[in-house]
């Protein structure tokens, strides 16, 4: 079973709720809140578990016929809130699943957990409706709001939660989770931890991601092949590249960390300081050929492409003058 001790980062939050069950003051209303991947869900089950335990603890034991019941998702006193749209949670959900049944009490423990996944998509009228139930809640309601982006909720739903917001997690934390606990290499883990931005879910998805390691494969052609391609081949491999026109900052971003790289060795900077350390021959011979001026000047397109893009310029037409003038610089 899981516990606080497999959430990579947020030790704040994790102290937090540790001492609310210790000290035996737990809140009627919690708000997660934070993009995907970052541990929301992972949290709120392993809180829940923890507040139906039968041994009481900070954590859940993983032993008892709560907690059984808990890790086989049969637990009556958790209940998840599900909606038939994708888009949108509507008050009858609401109503149903918690406003009516909030008040049906606990089938075996002290506590009657609600976890609302994906809370921003209630819409005004169920966010009202739940309203009511958190300003007169009973006893033994856990209500949790887990959320992408609280702003989208109203200010008095808010303001009677606990908001706890989901931090960026250190690049070491996440790297070391890849590596040793799902064995991804050293490179693929480096890359998807530098990717991810601090999303510890996020490193997990690239890291085994096909498509992301296709585009990486590609940009990667490109990048060592540049200065030998004729304007066929460039236009050409501008066609290629428009068919990650969904993942246009994945592509961006992939290209600035190997001209960093390169300006990095250009700099005087150590070899193992690299994010592309398995093409480390080939960015020292770039480092080589080019000047400051140029990697800089490569850098700065880069980063223009990303905006005149951003600005529906056609994304073909941008990437191949973007590569033309790599290869002119």
């Amino acid at each position: 079973m899981s516990s606080f001790h497999d959430i990579i980062g947020q030790k704040e939050i994790i102290n937090y709720l540790k001492g609310a069950l210790s000290n035996n003051q737990v809140a009627h209303a919690y708000l997660f809140d934070g993009e995907k991947g970052t541990g929301k869900k992972m949290i709120a089950g392993i809180f829940s578990k923890a507040l139906l335990c039968e041994k009481g603890g900070e954590e859940p034991c993983g032993e008892c016929h709560s907690c059984k019941m808990a890790e086989s998702g049969n637990n009556p006193d958790i209940i998840t809130v599900v909606h038939e749209k994708p888009n949108v949670i509507s008050v009858n959900e609401i109503r149903e699943q918690v406003v009516n049944d909030v008040q049906i009490k606990p089938y075996s423990g002290k506590k009657k957990v609600y976890i609302i996944p994906d809370a921003q998509l209630m819409n005004p009228q169920a966010q009202n409706a739940l309203l009511k139930t958190l300003e007169e809640p009973p006893s033994y309601a856990v209500i949790m709001l887990l959320c992408d982006n609280k702003a989208m909720l109203l200010s008095t739903l808010i303001s009677r939660s606990i908001c706890l917001s989901m931090r960026a997690v250190n690049n070491e934390l996440i790297y070391k989770m890849l590596t040793e606990k799902h064995q991804i290499s050293d490179y693929q883990a480096q890359l998807a931890t530098i990717f991810a931005q601090g999303n510890p879910g996020k490193a997990i998805l690239l890291s085994s991601s096909e498509e992301f390691l296709e585009l990486w494969k590609e940009t990667h052609e490109v990048l060592t092949q540049i200065s030998v391609m004729d304007e066929v081949q460039i236009a050409e491999a501008a066609k290629e590249a428009a068919k990650w026109k969904d993942q246009k900052n994945d592509l961006l971003n992939l290209m600035l960390i190997w001209y960093r790289d390169v300006l990095l060795i250009k700099s005087g900077g150590n070899s193992e300081q690299l994010i592309y350390g398995e093409d480390e021959r080939e960015i020292i011979r770039q480092a080589d050929n080019y000047s400051f001026e140029m990697l800089n000047k490569i850098i700065l397109l880069i980063q223009q492409t990303g905006r005149r893009i951003d600005s529906n310029v056609n994304f073909e037409l941008a990437m191949e003058l973007l590569f033309l003038q790599m290869k002119g610089t």
